[in-house]
Parts: structure tokens; sequence; C-alpha cells
């Protein structure tokens, strides 16, 4: 069993010998919200309970992976401010304005995760 990130889902797909000659298809069973790990009504009922616990596994492992690298992000933003500061200070505007709208409003959501925690 494989899993293919599509957009705002995770295809679960599971490879079945169809041929007699024993070549492998790769056959979608089902999807995983990837907002939400929820887990589709269509993958439970297309899986056997030995692939909902492998796919329960990977669910896990990918939580933890993924809180790794939210935490990694927050360590090394200052860094990559100060990175940031440096590059527009000498990019060009034309560069330089591609960029500045979407950091100015990740900038202010980050801002008011902060002031929510009482961080600042």
């Amino acid at each position: 069993m494989h899993f293919r990130f599509r957009g705002n889902n995770i295809q679960v797909v599971k490879s079945q010998k169809f041929s007699p000659d024993g070549k492998a298809k790769s056959v979608p069973l089902g999807s995983i919200n990837r907002a939400t790990l929820a887990v589709s009504d269509k993958l439970r009922q297309s899986c056997t309970p030995a692939e909902l616990a492998e796919i329960a596994a990977w669910v896990k492992r990918y939580q933890a992976v993924d809180g790794v690298k939210r935490q990694h992000a927050a360590l090394t933003l200052p860094e990559q401010i100060a990175a940031a500061a440096e590059w527009f200070d000498q990019a060009s505007l034309d560069e330089a304005r591609q960029v500045a709208d979407d950091i100015m409003a990740t900038t202010a959501v980050l801002r008011r995760v902060l002031n929510r925690r009482g961080l600042i």
C-alpha cells in the first residue's frame, strides 16, 4: 500500500496482481482528508481490518513528521526572516513586490496567533 498526495487529499493506493503474467496494477482504494486526516467512508469500506491498521499507523507517522516540520519551521523562523530581510534589501523592486504581499498576509496570521496565545 502506498500514499499519494493529491491537493487536499491523500490517496491510498494498493498494488494488486491482475494479469496471469503477474504484473501488478495500482488500484486507488479511497482517500484521507489532508487537513483533518479523516479516513473516507469509501476507504473504510474497501479495506480489511489489517489494511485499516496499516493506514492508521501511516497517519500516526505522518502526524509525527508534520509536527517535527512545524517545530523546525518555528525554531528556524528568526534565521529565515533575517535572510529574507537581506534578500529584500538587495532584490529589485519588481521581485520584492511579488513576495511582499504574501509575507505581510502570513505575518498578520502569525501575529494573531501569537497575540491569542498571549506571547506578544
